[in-house]
């Protein structure tokens, strides 16, 4: 178990880390924000726990960092390298963005499981023995199955998934939103072998691919074990992208829309796309894979679209709507309310001023 020096330490350096800083970019903004002298050689000191600081060079690192107090002595409840977070490959996405995504997402993460600590919520089983597959992944026909059995197995039948974050959460998912720089979509992961958890990217304004990102991500979680040994990490996306195509939208929902038809509208698509929150993109590449349409008139699609700035605009847009979960802070509140913890606390765990809590705490 870690000691209070250590936490200290590495809470620090996340800290300074996720906010961007140098070492010596901090000293200079405590003499200047805080009017308290600290030297770069001192900072590296208390990242090194060789020594702590006192408590009023700690507060004025807290302001400056936009931390809480509390939060540089917080004990870590699990490794941020179990979420395995990976980004898209993207020009304008840096290592340090990376790192200090990290930082957060653990942060966000640790917050989420304090306060079902604190309301004594136990982690629930999510994958039962009716989700197991029966032999190893390793088709899209495979990927489909499992969906329909998911689809089956959570009674969802063929209709549209109103809010795929209120379904998870509902199900004993954590489903976190975060802003994020645009290389990163989302993550998942099993943590302490028993807490489920999804981060997404809030900062993602097509709700339609958070959709998609979410399932994907589900996908990961139920079904990481099972994939066959025989597929490369980019042959097991494609799959996942198959499993939460198919839970979003089931194939025989465009089966029987469009089977036979020589054309098919674009505002028959659009349709589509407004009722179930999948994007037109994706549901015509789901028409080439029911060979609904051949590979002609899916070329011809994405050619006019690149082609086209207005067409492009048209099928792309934004155009489901879809709340973000609110459960933890319905927790936050809920503890509040019962008095398991101080606005205090409640203000440091949802990240928000105590007045701004005191306003939201009304109850009946």
């Amino acid at each position: 178990m870690e000691k209070g020096l250590e936490i200290f330490a590495k809470r620090l350096q996340q800290a300074r880390i996720k906010a961007k800083l140098s070492m010596e970019k901090l000293s200079t903004l405590m003499s200047e924000k805080a009017d308290v002298k600290v030297t770069k050689q001192a900072i590296s000191k208390y990242e090194k726990a060789l020594m702590m600081p006192s408590s009023t060079v700690q507060i004025a690192m807290a302001e400056i960092l936009n931390v809480d107090h509390e939060y540089f002595h917080r004990p870590f409840r699990f490794n941020i390298d179990d979420l395995n977070i990976s980004f898209r490959k993207k020009a304008d996405t840096t290592v340090g963005d990376q790192r200090a995504l990290e930082i957060q997402i653990q942060d966000q993460v640790e917050r989420y499981l304090e306060i079902e600590d604190i309301l004594r919520i136990k982690p629930r089983t999510i994958l039962k023995d009716k989700l197991v597959p029966i032999r190893p992944l390793e088709s899209n026909s495979d990927m489909v199955l499992m969906a329909k059995t998911v689809r089956e197995f959570w009674s969802l039948g063929k209709a549209p998934i109103a809010n795929t974050q209120e379904l998870l959460e509902a199900l004993g998912i954590k489903v976190l939103l975060t802003p994020a720089p645009s290389g990163f979509l989302g993550v998942s992961g099993i943590i302490n072998d028993k807490y489920w958890v999804i981060v997404l990217n809030s900062s993602d304004p097509y709700i339609e691919r958070r959709r998609l990102t979410t399932l994907h991500e589900l996908c990961h979680l139920l079904y990481n074990s099972y994939f066959s040994n025989q597929l490369s990490a980019h042959e097991k996306e494609r799959l996942c992208n198959t499993f939460a195509n198919e839970m979003l939208l089931p194939g025989v929902i465009l089966k029987n829309l469009f089977k036979g038809k020589s054309q098919i509208a674009i505002e028959e698509l659009i349709s589509v796309s407004k009722n179930f929150g999948i994007s037109v993109d994706a549901i015509v590449f789901k028409l080439k894979e029911l060979d609904i349409i051949g590979e002609k008139r899916y070329r011809n699609y994405f050619i006019r679209k690149n082609s086209y700035p207005n067409f492009k605009e048209r099928v792309e847009r934004p155009r489901y709507k879809e709340d973000e979960t609110t459960r933890f802070q319905a927790m936050v509140y809920s503890a509040l309310s019962q008095e398991l913890i101080s606005t205090s606390k409640a203000a440091s765990l949802l990240g928000a001023s105590i007045n701004n809590v005191r306003k939201n705490a009304e109850t009946i």
